[in-house]
C-alpha cells in the first residue's frame, strides 16, 4: 500500500474536487426523503449560521474550559434549558456530550459506581431494560464490566412491560432503562410504573429521551398524549436527551442530566497523580471541538420556543398523512407513534419493500422483529418537519412499490442467502460460553477466507453498499444474533479496509 498523501499538497479547489467525488454516493439530508437518521427541520438559514459558528469554534479545545471559558458559558444555557424541557429544579446537574451514545454511557457509569460503593463488586453489575431499548446500553456495558438483561415487551403496546422488568431484577441489578420513546416502534414506556418498581428497590432508573427530549414537551401542549416521563416522575436517576435529533442542531450534540449534582462526580474523570497538568474530564472524550456546542446553542437561540412549537406542529401534521396513508396501503401500525412510526404486514416481505422504495429515492428502515417475543418484521419511519412537505408524495410511491412486491418472485440471490443462513445457523451453538465463543470465532474466520468474496457479492457489496439494503437486512435477520453481530463486523471491516 503506498503513502495516500502527495509529496505536495493539494490547492483549494483539488481538495474540494476530490471531496465532492467521495461524496457523489451520499444520500441528501436536506430533501425530506429521508426517513432514518436525518432530523432536518426544513430551514436553510439555520445552516447558513450554523456553519458560520462553526468556522469561528472549529479550533477551541473544550478540554481545557480555562483557556476558552465560552465554553462553560455556552454548555450552561444548553443544560439549563434542558433542565427547564425535563421538569429539574436546581439540583439538577448535566453535562453536554457528543452524542446519545456517550450521554448513555455517563449514566450507565454512574449508576454502576453508585452500585458498587454500596454494595461491593461482589457480582458484575446489571442493566434490565426493554428488549426495545438502544444497543448502547450492551455497548457500554462491554467496555464498564456489565452485563445487559433484555425482557419482552407488551406485545400489543409494544412498550416495556413493568411486571418482565421487575422479574428480572436481582441482587447484581444496578440500572433500570426506560425509552421516551424507544427506537424502534417510536412508543413511551411506562416511566412512572418503572420509577415505582426503582424506588421500591432503591435502584437507578434512567430515561433515555434521547430521541424525544427536546420535542415531547411541545408535541404534549399541542395535545398528543405524552405521558410523563421526566424528573417530575420521582424515582428518574437521570435523563439523556438530544439536541442533535429534534433540536435539529448538527450531528454531535447530546445532553446528560443527574437528578442531583453530586451524582453527575461518579460521571466525570479527574486525575492529578501524573506529573503534568490537572486532568478533569466532564465527558468521555478529553479533546473536544467546541464548534458542535457553539453550533447547538446557536440552533437553540435561532428557533427559539416559538420555533420548535410550529416544528412540532409539522411533525403531527406528517404523521397524521404517514399514518393514514400506510393504513390506507394495508399496514398495521405497532404501538402508539410519537415522531417514530413503524408498520408490518403479513403479505409482503418488508425487507423488499424497503429496496424498492429505495429504488425511488425513499430511505426507509427495515427491521427484522424477534419471532420469539411476538415482535414482526416492520418498517420504521423517523418522522421530521421537513416531511409535511413530502408525505404525500412518499405514500403515494409506497401504494405502488405495495403492490410491485407482493407479485415479486423468489430470487437467485435470495435462495443463495438463504443457503448461507442454513450454515451460519449451524456454525452457532445453543449455548454461548466463552468456549463456544473462541470456538465460533475460529471457524468463522476460515469460513469467511474462503467464502466472504462470495458473501460480498451476493450481497452487491463487491463495489460498497448499495442503496438497496434489503437483501443484506434479510440476511441479518435471519441468523442467530451472535452470528449477524459477526458477519456485520466482517462486512464493515472489508468495506472499510477496501474505501468502497
Amino acid at each position: 500500500m503506498g503513502p495516500v498523501l502527495g509529496k505536495k499538497g493539494l490547492s483549494r479547489d483539488e481538495i474540494l474536487e476530490k471531496l465532492r467525488e467521495y461524496e457523489r454516493n451520499d444520500l441528501d439530508p436536506y430533501g425530506g426523503r429521508l426517513f432514518t437518521i436525518a432530523f432536518e427541520p426544513g430551514v436553510e438559514e439555520l445552516r447558513e449560521i450554523v456553519f458560520e459558528v462553526f468556522k469561528r469554534f472549529a479550533f477551541k479545545n473544550m478540554l481545557d474550559f480555562t483557556e476558552f471559558p465560552s465554553s462553560i458559558k455556552m454548555e450552561k444555557d444548553i443544560i439549563d434549558y434542558a433542565v427547564f424541557l425535563m421538569h429539574g429544579d436546581d439540583q439538577v446537574a448535566g453535562t453536554f456530550t457528543f452524542g446519545g451514545t456517550e450521554s448513555v454511557f455517563l449514566a450507565v457509569k454512574s449508576a454502576r459506581d453508585s452500585f458498587i460503593l454500596k454494595k461491593g463488586f461482589l457480582t458484575m453489575p446489571e442493566i434490565v431494560i426493554p428488549v426495545t431499548g438502544h444497543p448502547c446500553y450492551d455497548k457500554a456495558a462491554e467496555y464498564m464490566g456489565m452485563r445487559v438483561k433484555r425482557v419482552k415487551i407488551d406485545e400489543n403496546t409494544f412498550t416495556a412491560d413493568p411486571n418482565a422488568i421487575n422479574e428480572a431484577l436481582t441482587d447484581n441489578t444496578a440500572m433500570i432503562v426506560g425509552s421516551a420513546p424507544n427506537w424502534p416502534f417510536g412508543t413511551i414506556d411506562p416511566i412512572k410504573d418503572l420509577a415505582e418498581i426503582a424506588a421500591d428497590k432503591g435502584l437507578w432508573l434512567h430515561v433515555d429521551a434521547c430521541v424525544g427530549g427536546f420535542v415531547l414537551p411541545f408535541m404534549r401542549e399541542l395535545g398528543d398524549k405524552v405521558p410523563e416521563f421526566d424528573f417530575r416522575v420521582e424515582g428518574v436517576s437521570s435523563i439523556s436527551l438530544d439536541p442533535h435529533k429534534y433540536a435539529y442542531t448538527p450531528i454531535g450534540a447530546s445532553v446528560i442530566l443527574f437528578r442531583n449534582k453530586f451524582s453527575k462526580i461518579f460521571s466525570q474523570f479527574a486525575n492529578l497523580r501524573w506529573p503534568g497538568y490537572p486532568i478533569v474530564n466532564p465527558a468521555v472524550l478529553s479533546s473536544r471541538s467546541e464548534a458542535p456546542l457553539a453550533a447547538a446553542w446557536a440552533t437553540l437561540h435561532f428557533f427559539g420556543q416559538d420555533g420548535y412549537m410550529e416544528l412540532a406542529r409539522k411533525i403531527i401534521s406528517a404523521r397524521r398523512k404517514i399514518v393514514g396513508g400506510f393504513k390506507d396501503a394495508g399496514y398495521s401500525v405497532l404501538g402508539e407513534p410519537t415522531v417514530i412510526a413503524a408498520f408490518t404486514s403479513p403479505e409482503l416481505n418488508i425487507f423488499k419493500l424497503s429496496d424498492e422504495m429505495a429504488k425511488r429515492g425513499w430511505a426507509l428502515l427495515p427491521q427484522k422483529g424477534i419471532e420469539s417475543m411476538k415482535i414482526p418484521p416492520s418498517i420504521h419511519l423517523t418522522i421530521t418537519p421537513i416531511h409535511d412537505k413530502t408525505a404525500e408524495a412518499m405514500i403515494s410511491d409506497l401504494k405502488e412499490c405495495t403492490e410491485t412486491v407482493k407479485n415479486m418472485p423468489l430470487t437467485e440471490a435470495e435462495a443463495l442467502l438463504s443457503i448461507f443462513s442454513s450454515v451460519f445457523g449451524l456454525l452457532a451453538p445453543a449455548e454461548m460460553d466463552i468456549a463456544s465463543l473462541a470456538k465460533l470465532y475460529t471457524e468463522a474466520e476460515r469460513f469467511l477466507k474462503v467464502h466472504g468474496g462470495e458473501i460480498l457479492t451476493a450481497l452487491g457489496l463487491e463495489r460498497g453498499f448499495p442503496k438497496e439494503m434489503g437483501q443484506i437486512f434479510q440476511l441479518l435477520a435471519s441468523v442467530p444474533p451472535e452470528i449477524a453481530e459477526l458477519l456485520a463486523n466482517y462486512v464493515v471491516i472489508e468495506m472499510f479496509h477496501r474505501g468502497v
